[in-house]
């Protein structure tokens, strides 16, 4: 459909610029035909005023020897059209009457504008008046030709173009007609070997090259699903086994440092294959308020003795992963209790953006606002890997959701911008 709108775009250009042109050069020649015209005059009117300037001079009779030019020694004398029109515009040099009259005025000195006055009835000699019936059909007839020779010369640019763009045409229904999930291979060799053939060779090459990194990509989060899960279930039960058993003081401290890195590896995994899954074609609306008390119910445990305000609406929605909120949601929670050393988390719904604030003790000395999303990037105090923030941008990031970060007096205050609700 494209490719046809084009080739019509082709013919349009084609006509409008030879319409253009012919229009430009039909109005060229007439203004270039009256101007040629009106030299003509001025020259004639020149000459006679040289004679008539000799003849003062000779004290003989001063007189026009050309016809259609008259002489009058002052202004008086002049019809009375071209004297009421003097009146109101002394220095003009062509007049025309209610009879259809076209005159040319010239005066033997300059200076002088009242006086030996030489007056040309230029209207028997009109050439282009007469002629600009003829004039008009030359030009209409050479705009017809020249839409013809464009309709001409864009019919064989059409022809040419689809001819030539035959092969890409070609090239373009196997990308389309391809499912999303398989990627066309093998279809280079069908292509002769000019720029298209080695257009689709490098796409060919491209696209296995890519079909290989997705199955290496989904190969491996089936792994991490399987693979690191299984070892973290089994010594998650381990760990619960042995907190029942009489252990010492420093055994617990042990049991539950071991305890914490396991929660926070399941969370990371959990993170990694959120952002590993394909994003949903059509994300249903979800509320947002459900969502939230979802995700305090399920950690309930790290918000042991905090102090939590929720202000949102029940008629709130986004357009977001169900998984992929609470990830993020549970991460800034889990920051602003941990690492925050907070005892009070606000959340609020504002024009569009959600706020999670703590009155905690905020980022360290060296750590900057703008570097907070970075991975690698952690307080001196942290026991974490740094990856936290920059999981929560990037699955942001993937549903187009908006994160900024403020340093507050006391605490710190995340807002999600979500585009729509």
């Amino acid at each position: 459909m494209k490719t046809k709108q084009l080739r019509n775009r082709i013919v349009f250009y084609f006509v409008s610029i030879v319409v253009l042109l012919s229009l430009l050069f039909s109005s060229i020649t007439v203004m270039f035909s009256y101007v040629v015209e009106d030299n003509f005059f001025y020259q004639i009117l020149n000459e006679q005023k040289q004679l008539v300037k000799e003849q003062i001079e000779l004290a003989l009779p001063p007189q026009s020897n050309v016809s259609f030019i008259q002489y009058y020694e002052d202004r008086i004398a002049l019809p009375l059209a071209i004297q009421t029109a003097l009146e109101r515009e002394p220095r003009r040099k062509e007049f025309s009457d209610d009879s259809g009259k076209h005159f040319h005025i010239t005066y033997v000195d300059e200076s002088n504008l009242y006086q030996h006055i030489l007056l040309a009835d230029v209207s028997d000699q009109l050439v282009v008046n007469k002629l600009m019936g003829t004039i008009f059909g030359f030009s209409s007839g050479l705009l017809l030709f020249g839409i013809v020779l464009a309709l001409l010369l864009s019919y064989g640019t059409v022809k040419l173009a689809k001819k030539l763009l035959q092969p890409l045409d070609g090239l373009m229904d196997i990308i389309d007609n391809s499912p999303v999930t398989q990627l066309p291979t093998n279809f280079a060799s069908q292509f002769k070997n000019n720029e298209v053939g080695r257009f689709a060779k490098v796409l060919q090459e491209a696209l296995t090259r890519i079909k290989s990194l997705i199955n290496r990509e989904q190969q491996f989060t089936r792994d991490v699903s399987h693979e690191l899960r299984t070892p973290l279930t089994i010594s998650q039960g381990a760990l619960t086994l042995l907190t029942k058993t009489q252990l010492t003081p420093e055994q617990q401290k042990f049991v539950h440092r071991i305890d914490d890195g396991n929660k926070q590896m399941q969370k990371t995994i959990e993170a990694l294959l959120a952002l590993a899954r394909e994003k949903e074609t059509k994300i249903k609306e979800k509320n947002l308020k459900a969502l939230i008390e979802s995700c305090v119910l399920d950690n309930l445990e790290v918000l042991t003795g905090i102090d939590l305000c929720i202000k949102i609406d029940s008629n709130v929605y986004i357009e977001m992963g169900e998984d992929e909120f609470k990830l993020i949601l549970q991460n800034l929670l889990y920051n602003a209790v941990e690492h925050g050393k907070c005892n009070q988390i606000k959340l609020s719904f504002h024009d569009g953006s959600l706020s999670v604030i703590d009155n905690g003790k905020g980022f360290s000395s060296g750590v900057a606002i703008s570097e907070a999303f970075e991975t690698g990037v952690r307080g001196s105090s942290s026991n974490g890997c740094g990856i936290g923030l920059s999981l929560v941008k990037r699955l942001c990031e993937k549903y187009g959701v908006k994160v900024k970060i403020e340093q507050m007096e006391n605490g710190v205050a995340v807002k999600l911008c979500f585009h729509s609700q």
